[in-house]
C-alpha cells in the first residue's frame, strides 16, 4: 500500500467545541428575546422562521428540526429543495430576490461566492463554534475573513464505490489509482459487467473522476492556488487539469463505463454496484442513506457487499468538500426578528441540539466536546479512513468552477476534447475572478 499524503488544512478540524444556547420560551407563541451573532441589542425573536434544505436531508437533520421547535417554540417551515437541482434551483430562487430565514447550502468558496455572502449573510464569526472547529472555517464557509457558514456535518469524502465480489473476481485488489482502475477494466472486459458506472444524466458526478485525478497533484492546494491566483492555467500542457481530462476520456473509449453512461443517473448508479452489473461508481459518502435503501435497509448487509476507497492519479490521496447537509447560513431579510431568530437556530444547531445530531447521525463530530461514534460498520468507517491525507477538492477552491458538471458532460458525450473543455473553463474562471477581484487578475 502506498502511504497516503497528509491532510491538510480540515484534518484536524475534528475538533472544536459544545456551546450553550440558552432557550426560548413557549406556550403561548411569544418567544424571549436574544443578541444577534454580531453582539448587538436584543431583539425579540420571531414566533417562526423559514429554512431553504435539501431534500436529502438525513433523518437526523430533520430530527434537529423538530428538536429546535419542541426546545424554542419557534416554528419552522421547510421549503424542499430538490437534491438532484440543489445548486441550480437555489441560485435561480436567489436570484429572484427570494430569502429564507436559514439556507441550508454548500460551504465552499465557489457557490458560496455566487451568493455575494458579505452582502446577503449574517457575519457568524463571532459566534462561540467557529473558535471550536480547529481550522475547518480557514478554507470552508467564509469569504475575506468572516464566517458566514454553520457547519455542523461531516465532510463529503469523495471516492470509488465498489462492489466486493466483482472486484474479487477480477483476482485484483482494490484500485490505488487510475493506472488500477484501467487494470479492472481489462479484467472485466466481456463479462457484461462495467467497470465504472458514470451518471450523465445527473450530471454532476461527471466532474468526479476529474477531479479524484488531481488529489495527489495538488497537496496543500498548490495547484488550486497556482490557478486561482492566475498563475497556471487549465489549458497548460501537461499541467493536472488536462491530465486529468484526458484519463477520464481514455476510460470512456476503452469501454470502462456503462453503455448508458448518458442517460445513467447517480441512483441506478447505487443500485448498479449494490447488486454487482457494474463494479464502480465515483460519488460521495453523504449518499450512504439512498446506497442503504437499495440493500433493503440492512446496514451489516451493505457493508459485506460494497467498500469505499480513495483513488486518484498515481496514490490513494482522497478528496473532500464539506457538504451542504447540515450546513447553514443566515441571510439578512431586513426583518430583525426573524434575524435574530435565525441566530438562535444556528446557535441551537452547533450548541445544545449538537450532541443530539450526532447521536442520530452517528457520524464524527466536527465541534469540540463531544465523543467518537461507535457500533459503524466497516463501510462507514471506510469514509473516516477516506478523509485522511484527503485534500480540499480544486473545484472547491476556484471561482468559476460552477459549470464544470455542464463541461465535464459535453466532454463524456464526445461533444467536446479534453483542449476545448479545458479552455471553456479556463474562460469560466477568468470571467469568476475578475468579476470577484481575485489576486492576480
Amino acid at each position: 500500500m502506498k502511504l497516503k499524503s497528509v491532510l491538510v488544512g480540515l484534518a484536524t478540524l475534528l475538533a472544536a467545541g459544545s456551546l450553550a444556547a440558552c432557550s426560548g420560551g413557549e406556550g403561548d407563541g411569544e418567544v424571549a428575546s436574544s443578541t444577534t451573532a454580531s453582539g448587538g441589542n436584543d431583539v425579540e425573536l420571531a414566533s417562526s422562521i423559514t429554512i431553504w434544505h435539501n431534500t436529502a436531508d438525513s433523518p437526523a437533520v430533520l430530527n434537529l428540526y423538530e428538536n429546535f421547535t419542541a426546545d424554542t417554540g419557534i416554528e419552522i417551515e421547510l421549503v424542499d429543495i430538490p437534491a438532484d437541482a440543489f445548486q441550480s434551483t437555489v441560485t435561480t430562487k436567489w436570484g429572484t430576490g427570494d430569502r429564507p430565514d436559514i439556507l441550508e447550502y454548500h460551504p465552499d468558496f465557489q457557490p458560496m461566492l455566487a451568493l455575494d455572502p458579505a452582502q446577503t449573510m449574517q457575519d457568524l464569526s463571532d459566534m462561540d463554534f467557529v473558535a471550536k472547529s480547529g481550522n475547518l472555517y480557514d478554507n470552508s464557509g467564509s469569504y475575506d475573513g468572516k464566517v458566514y457558514a454553520a457547519i455542523t456535518g461531516f465532510p463529503s469524502v469523495f471516492a470509488i464505490f465498489y462492489n466486493r465480489a466483482v472486484l474479487e473476481s477480477t483476482g485484483l485488489e482494490p484500485p490505488e489509482d487510475f493506472g488500477d482502475l484501467m487494470d479492472v477494466c481489462e479484467a472485466l472486459e466481456g463479462t457484461g459487467i462495467a467497470t465504472l458506472y458514470e451518471s450523465g444524466a445527473s450530471l454532476w458526478p461527471t466532474q468526479l473522476l476529474v477531479s479524484q485525478y488531481i488529489a495527489d497533484l495538488d497537496i496543500d492546494g498548490e495547484y488550486s492556488n497556482r490557478i486561482a491566483t492566475n498563475q497556471a492555467k487549465l489549458t497548460d500542457e501537461g499541467g493536472p487539469f488536462l491530465e486529468a481530462l484526458n484519463a477520464y476520456t481514455d476510460l470512456r473509449d476503452q469501454g470502462c463505463f456503462n453503455s448508458d453512461y448518458s442517460t445513467g443517473t447517480f441512483e441506478k448508479a447505487l443500485a448498479s454496484v449494490f447488486e454487482g452489473t457494474s463494479a464502480m461508481t465515483a460519488l460521495h459518502s453523504d449518499v450512504y442513506p439512498q446506497l442503504l435503501a437499495a440493500a433493503g435497509d440492512d446496514e451489516q448487509l451493505l457493508s459485506d457487499t460494497v467498500g469505499f476507497i480513495t483513488v486518484s492519479s498515481m496514490s490513494p490521496v482522497g478528496m473532500y468538500i464539506p457538504g451542504p447537509l447540515g450546513t447553514f447560513y443566515a441571510p439578512k431579510t431586513g426583518d430583525s426578528a426573524k434575524e435574530a431568530a435565525a441566530i438562535k437556530f444556528i446557535e441551537y444547531a452547533t450548541g445544545d441540539g449538537y450532541g443530539q445530531l450526532l447521536a442520530d447521525s452517528n457520524k464524527p463530530p466536527m465541534i469540540d466536546g463531544y465523543p467518537q461514534p461507535t457500533g459503524r460498520t466497516p463501510l462507514q468507517e471506510s469514509f473516516e479512513e477516506g478523509f485522511e491525507g484527503a485534500q480540499t477538492a480544486l473545484l472547491s477552491r476556484v471561482p468559476g468552477f460552477g459549470s464544470f458538471p455542464v463541461e465535464a458532460g459535453k466532454l463524456l458525450n464526445g461533444e467536446t476534447t479534453p483542449e476545448e473543455t479545458a479552455a471553456n473553463m479556463q474562460a469560466a474562471i477568468e470571467q469568476a475572478s475578475k468579476a470577484a477581484g481575485q489576486p492576480g487578475w
